[in-house]
């Protein structure tokens, strides 16, 4: 009969039961590999002489009866796409400075009651009114919202002048970089 094989909740590393060693990472109960439990014994992690507090079973006050735990339903979850998933399909539009800046002012806003609503700095605002810095999508997307103005248009992406018959499915770094020969 072939052994059990189980695998290490840290790197993934295929081991027998026997060889697993057991520890406590910030209050989660871990099977991990040896190679990873020398690492996590160098770095503090706990041995497991008894569960942290907030992992035994909670008891009545009259016994020291365990009590039962109500049944949790479980039901599939469908993975939706992140924010950060459906923003990369966007890309800032070329003069946001000036929008932010208008609609600021338009409002009759300022940079640091703007910063509030974003939950910014008033430093970044300020320096992404200059156009000294260009904002992540996510507060590109949060300046839209609070100042009602459009920053984020759909990514198009640009042909390389290759003719149909040299055309790839992937880019060469060549095509990118225009290298400057002295």
């Amino acid at each position: 009969m072939p052994e059990e094989v189980i695998y290490c909740e840290m790197c993934g590393k295929a081991m027998s039961p026997r060889d697993a060693k057991s520890v406590f990472v910030e209050g989660a109960l871990l099977r991990v590999c040896s190679d990873c439990y020398s690492r996590l014994m160098r770095s503090g992690a706990r041995l497991p002489s008894k569960p942290p507090s907030s992992l035994s079973r909670p008891t009545t006050a009259r016994t020291s009866r365990p009590v039962k735990a109500p049944r949790v339903e479980r039901r599939l979850s469908i993975p939706r796409p992140t924010r950060r998933q459906s923003l990369e399909k966007y890309e800032l539009v070329e003069d946001f400075a000036e929008r932010i800046r208008k609609a600021r002012e338009r409002l009759g806003w300022s940079t640091r009651m703007l910063a509030m609503k974003v939950k910014e700095s008033e430093t970044t605002i300020r320096r992404i009114e200059s156009g000294k810095l260009r904002p992540t999508l996510e507060l590109a997307k949060r300046l839209e919202e609070v100042l009602g103005i459009k920053l984020l248009v759909p990514a198009v992406e640009e042909e390389l002048g290759l003719s149909s018959s040299e055309r790839r499915e992937y880019v060469t770094l060549g095509e990118i970089v225009s290298v400057r020969e002295e």
